[in-house]
């Protein structure tokens, strides 16, 4: 009776040493993709844009110190109908120490199958 307690005991324990590291996981993947949409957002205000908004972030397994974001940036001058401009970007990132830095500009896309791609270095 005594060994059944132990191993009931032990199975709860494990499971929750997976929950946990389940939510670190999760936790840290947010905190990377929040660093991302950061570095974007001050890359784009350093250069006048005042409107930035983060459209995707994407990693990809295969280039672990790289990643995908993109943005669609609203200027201050006006479209042909009146409206603020806006244009979409898209941005391939390294890291840099715990955070990122912008590597270059590319295309703008919001599917993982293209960013994938963009990663890679493929056009």
């Amino acid at each position: 009776m005594n060994d059944t307690h132990t191993r009931v005991l032990a199975s709860r324990f494990a499971v929750l040493l997976l929950l946990c590291g389940f939510a670190l996981a999760i936790d840290g993947c947010k905190s990377a993709e929040a660093s991302a949409a950061k570095t974007v957002e001050e890359y784009l205000t350093s250069r006048g844009v005042p409107g930035v908004e983060i459209d995707a972030f994407y990693t990809d397994p295969n280039f672990p110190d790289k990643a995908y974001v993109s943005a669609t940036a609203t200027h201050n001058f006006l479209s042909s109908e009146g409206k603020p401009q806006k244009e979409l970007l898209g941005f391939i990132l390294k890291r840099a120490g715990q955070g990122w830095q912008v590597e270059k500009m590319t295309a703008y896309t919001k599917e993982k199958n293209r960013a994938s791609t963009l990663l890679s270095g493929q056009k």
